[in-house]
């Protein structure tokens, strides 16, 4: 495993820290714990940002070693020049805050624990109304309407074949694009894999009791707002 991998995997571990501590701060929210767990929780953000920080520099420190052998012919103006490059890096000011990377692992860290009225047993992140759920045919699956990250409701719904956890593909898209360290957001999902977009496929099963939950939706708002009309 690369410098980089090590580093995707440890923002990984970060990201499921985070939930943990996310589930024990609703656990002890009666109870006066000193702020401890929320210090925990911005000490996983900091970590991420010096993690990040590292492979950013690692990256540019790499760069710098190519050019150096693409521009010397001898040891010693390797030597030279790779110190002047090194030099440069180890000045340079990286902005980690800006950068795709951190901003999608704050976005995963946002969902990485239940929202309020979720579900405990983690097969539905999101508003956990019966309403907002879909059973399948089987009876023996159920999935939030919602997605994981965007907690909006799911629009083009693409399912992980590693977990079988459903998202919306604009939303996971765009969190995995920058970064291959993401797993998962369901709470309670055992996959320990990466998200990759191979592995997310196009339900169209789903899409279309999605439309249908829609339209039920509608008709039934429609005549809801026939009735008022005719009592008054």
């Amino acid at each position: 495993m690369d410098f980089n991998n090590h580093v995707d995997s440890a923002l990984a571990t970060l990201l499921e820290n985070h939930k943990l501590l996310k589930e024990m701060a609703e656990v002890v929210s009666g109870f006066n714990d000193g702020g401890d767990i929320q210090k925990l929780m911005d000490q996983n953000v900091e970590h991420a940002e010096d993690f990040i920080r590292m492979k950013k520099k690692h990256e540019l420190l790499n760069k710098a070693l190519k050019q150096a052998k693409n521009s010397s012919n001898t040891v010693e103006k390797f030597e030279k020049v790779w110190k002047k490059r090194s030099a440069a890096v180890e000045k340079k000011r990286i902005d980690v805050k800006n950068s795709a990377e951190f901003k999608n692992f704050m976005k995963a860290l946002e969902s990485a624990a239940p929202q309020e009225g979720a579900e405990i047993n983690g097969q539905a992140n999101g508003p956990a109304h019966d309403e907002d759920l879909i059973m399948e045919a089987t009876g023996a699956e159920v999935f939030s309407l919602y997605d994981p990250w965007s907690k909006a409701l799911i629009k083009n719904p693409v399912r992980n074949k590693t977990c079988g956890h459903v998202y919306d593909r604009d939303s996971v898209m765009l969190i995995i694009k920058d970064n291959i360290g993401i797993r998962c957001p369901v709470l309670g999902c055992a996959n320990r894999s990466y998200i990759q977009p191979v592995n997310l496929v196009k339900d169209h099963d789903l899409q279309q009791k999605l439309q249908q939950r829609m339209s039920d939706a509608i008709e039934d708002e429609s005549s809801k707002e026939d009735g008022e009309q005719a009592d008054h």
